[in-house]
């Protein structure tokens, strides 16, 4: 019975020596990711470093945290933010932001705030940590911008796994509800206020392929950059309006995308109305685009469904043999 409870103590201690000792490295490798950061040129700050969470797991938690990239011109401030994971699994990171903080940009800054926003991720447990799948989910979500415009949601989440075999291959889902856009966008769509005053659902899924895997390099550089999009389907629902989306997209080093994508609306004339009205379609060109769209929807069967597909090359978009005009570049700042 002495010798089991000699044991029993040998392995405590070596125990509670493990994580402390981890502890003291993971507090020690955040303090040089700093100052490797101060020396290419950022700014960073942070007020306290703790790590608590003993014996069950790891809990760091950053106070008065400011990380601003002068290659990007990204700045993030934050009065806290954790990262949580299992003393037994150090590949499952909890990351948890703070209800209020804020990124900026040269031209802008936005305010965030949430009654709830947190990550899962797992990582490879090497010095990269690349992404192998991440789970966020938000509640009570808003954001504030200096350019004077709001947004919210009420749920949300976006998952993202990475396909087997493929590093920089993703599946990527998105979905929320009750998303309130932005005062100036709803009212430039919606002058009369005819629709509700949020969009009940919003979700997208897609496999996209980038031009390096997610890791901690996406923090230290550049973000990794979308070189393909297979998407299964973006849906939309506001009112009596209607929006699927599908399609693929190669995208060149410039971020102009060249591939298909289908579009099926419900109640398209009112879309065109409210695509007009928002400045997105030259008055000159409405009665055009009314005339031509309302044939290819008398196609389908129904005037007031349409069900078309846009050909986007070297970022111009077409439809069938008519240029539209200039496509979105696809880049990720």
């Amino acid at each position: 019975m002495k010798r089991i409870l000699v044991i029993v103590m040998v392995i405590g201690t070596l125990g509670v020596a493990a994580w402390f000792g981890w502890a003291a490295f993971s507090k020690r490798a955040i303090e040089s990711w700093f100052a490797a950061r101060v020396a290419e040129g950022w700014q960073v700050a942070a007020d306290d470093i703790t790590v608590t969470g003993f014996p069950l797991s790891f809990e760091t938690r950053l106070a008065g945290l400011m990380l601003a990239d002068p290659a990007t011109g990204l700045a993030w401030t934050a009065p806290d933010f954790t990262l949580r994971y299992p003393s037994w699994d150090l590949s499952r990171i909890t990351a948890i932001w703070p209800q209020s903080h804020m990124i900026a940009s040269p031209d802008e800054r936005l305010t965030i705030t949430a009654e709830a926003l947190f990550s899962i991720l797992d990582v490879t447990p090497s010095a990269r940590m690349a992404l192998a799948g991440s789970q966020t989910r938000m509640r009570g979500l808003a954001i504030a911008s200096s350019q004077g415009w709001q947004s919210q949601l009420a749920e949300g989440q976006i998952d993202m796994i990475r396909q087997d075999g493929a590093d920089a291959r993703y599946d990527i889902r998105f979905s929320a509800t009750d998303l309130v856009p932005a005062e100036q966008v709803a009212k430039l769509l919606d002058p009369g206020g005819i629709l509700p005053p949020a969009i009940p659902v919003v979700s997208a899924t897609a496999l996209i392929d980038f031009d390096r895997p997610w890791d901690i390099g996406a923090i230290e550089a550049l973000r990794p950059q979308p070189r393909r999009i297979d998407l299964t389907e973006a849906r939309a629902e506001w009112g009596a309006l209607t929006l699927r989306l599908s399609g693929a997209l190669d995208i060149d080093a410039e971020g102009r995308p060249t591939g298909e994508v289908a579009i099926r609306a419900q109640n398209w004339p009112e879309m065109l109305a409210m695509a007009e009205r928002a400045g997105l379609l030259p008055p000159s060109l409405r009665q055009t685009a009314e005339s031509a769209l309302g044939f290819l929807a008398a196609l389908s069967g129904r005037r007031e469904d349409l069900d078309v597909t846009l050909r986007m090359d070297q970022g111009f978009v077409f439809l069938g043999p008519l240029p539209i005009g200039e496509g979105p570049r696809i880049r990720l700042r």
